[in-house]
């Protein structure tokens, strides 16, 4: 977990990050509404009672100082129910549980699909654009000017004409999967799996891993197809506002 959470994080890079003595990471996107651009990252290690006070003021200076709603991804799930308790207690409410898959990489080409795949180490405006009919509803414009200029020359940028795309990054024998979508008009025609395949095919990785909301069962169902299982949960927590203004 501790292997993942690390590359999870450079993979998906802030603008303002601060990494606390105690092992919390401090993220803001100023700019960009996206749940793990802009929150607190516990550490992966159990909190104990007696740090929480603190380390729950250091997340309520940061969000303050950088003008963004309190938040904090707690993860792994299964390490912080302590923490899930005092998040109760203060009124916090639960955004998203997201499942993290994990999956060995199989390089073998004969078992990838042979499509058309254009890579770049950027996103280019066709892949911004792709992206946008394929994930409608996605702030373009922001994620361009912040966590994917960040990426530049780290991530593969891929998509199959205008009908689907991903992003995947690699780093220390893993590589993650993120933005994957297929335009609404061409889903379930296998479009999703093969580039899947196709990107896992390309990497050096031993282990693919990537995020999925626990909701999304057939996403969930799609993936576990691939030969992905569940390594661990997560949650989003956002401390509310009423509450938030009186305690201060």
């Amino acid at each position: 977990m501790r292997r993942i959470e690390t590359a999870a994080v450079q993979a998906w890079p802030p603008t303002i990050q601060e990494v606390t003595p105690d092992g919390w990471t401090l993220r803001a996107t100023p700019g960009l509404a996206r749940g793990r651009s802009s929150h607190a990252l516990t550490p992966c290690r159990e909190l104990t009672p007696a740090e929480m006070p603190g380390a729950l003021d250091r997340v309520y200076e940061f969000a303050d100082r950088y003008s963004m709603p309190t938040g904090i991804q707690v993860s792994p799930l299964s390490l912080h129910q302590g923490l899930q308790t005092e998040l109760d207690a203060r009124c916090w409410s639960t955004l998203s549980t997201v499942v993290v898959l994990t999956a060995p990489v199989e390089h073998d080409s004969d078992r990838a699909e042979a499509l058309r795949l254009s890579v770049a180490d950027r996103a280019l405006p066709g892949w911004l654009d792709a992206w946008s009919r394929c994930d409608p509803g996605q702030d373009v414009e922001a994620h361009a000017k912040t966590v994917f200029h960040a990426l530049r020359g780290r991530a593969a940028f891929a998509q199959f004409d205008t009908r689907a795309v991903a992003v995947a990054v690699e780093s220390s024998g893993l590589i993650g999967i993120f933005c994957m979508a297929v335009d609404p008009a061409h889903r379930r025609t296998g479009l999703a799996s093969a580039l899947l395949r196709a990107l896992l095919v390309r990497s050096g990785a031993s282990l693919a891993y990537l995020q999925v909301e626990e909701e999304n069962t057939a996403a969930r169902a799609l993936y576990a197809g691939l030969g992905f299982n569940t390594s661990y949960r997560y949650c989003h927590r956002r401390a509310t506002e009423g509450l938030e203004a009186a305690r201060r």
